[in-house]
């Protein structure tokens, strides 16, 4: 029986899991590279690729390793005991769309703690780069952590993949209640402007551990393309505090 192996690895803005955006498209601007590993690093192999819009990547869950603070990460089951699989994984997960207090079957989300770590995410595709190295990706809308494994890359084909008639279960009587940012034109001059649109969306979706007891004289501390932004939340107002 063969192993999965990575071909890729992607680069994004967000180093830790704290701040991750919970699904692909919550925060559009967000941007990613994906660099190939060298024996996948071929021209040959992305031949093609830059005439679609869109691109499925299958991912590993890398739930052991921890962003944030203890108090910013969802404990709600144990990590993987070894890679490939998570032999604690739990039938039942708390959803962060539920509250965090809710809990539906791990089968019936996209919940990171499943028997076996594989995401997967649609992505925009923005650019094939060619480098002396091999091609690079460059994509929109990632809901991946900074070095996490491809495992595989895939066009998205309307035709097939489009299905306007689909229902969104329970997630549809749930909305997600984004945040107003508060974000002083001081401390956005510090962010570079293309990555300045992705962080005020992730702002904006409240990396805070759904379920939780808020202060809201509690500084919070998202590491975002090499800036430690620090912001307070009080109820549904982000206030952006200093840009280290």
């Amino acid at each position: 029986m063969s192993c999965l192996r990575a071909i890729a690895h992607i680069r994004t803005d967000l180093p830790q899991k704290f701040g991750i955006p919970r699904n692909s498209f919550l925060a559009p601007h967000l941007q990613g590279r994906i660099v190939f590993e060298p024996e996948f690093a071929l021209e040959s192999a992305v031949a093609g690729l830059e005439f679609f819009s869109h691109l499925w990547l299958l991912w590993q869950f890398e739930n052991g390793t921890p962003g944030g603070t203890a108090a910013d990460i969802a404990p709600d089951t144990a990590t993987a005991s070894r890679p490939g699989t998570n032999d604690a994984w739990s039938p039942t997960v708390r959803p962060p769309r539920l509250g965090g207090t809710e809990r539906v079957g791990v089968f019936a989300t996209r919940s990171p703690f499943r028997p076996n770590p594989i995401g997967l995410t649609c992505v925009a595709l923005d650019r094939v780069e060619r480098t002396p190295d091999g091609p690079v990706i460059h994509v929109l809308g990632a809901d991946l952590r900074d070095g996490t494994p491809i495992y595989d890359i895939k066009p998205y084909i309307p035709f097939a993949d489009c299905h306007p008639e689909a229902t969104g279960g329970w997630i549809e009587k749930n909305p997600w209640q984004e945040l107003d940012v508060d974000f002083p034109e001081s401390l956005r001059t510090i962010v570079d402007a293309d990555k300045l649109p992705g962080l005020i969306e992730v702002l904006r979706q409240d990396p805070r551990r759904a379920g939780a007891k808020h202060d809201p004289e509690r500084v919070y501390h998202l590491a975002y393309a090499g800036h430690d932004v620090a912001f307070t939340v009080d109820n549904t107002s982000l206030t952006v505090v200093s840009v280290g």
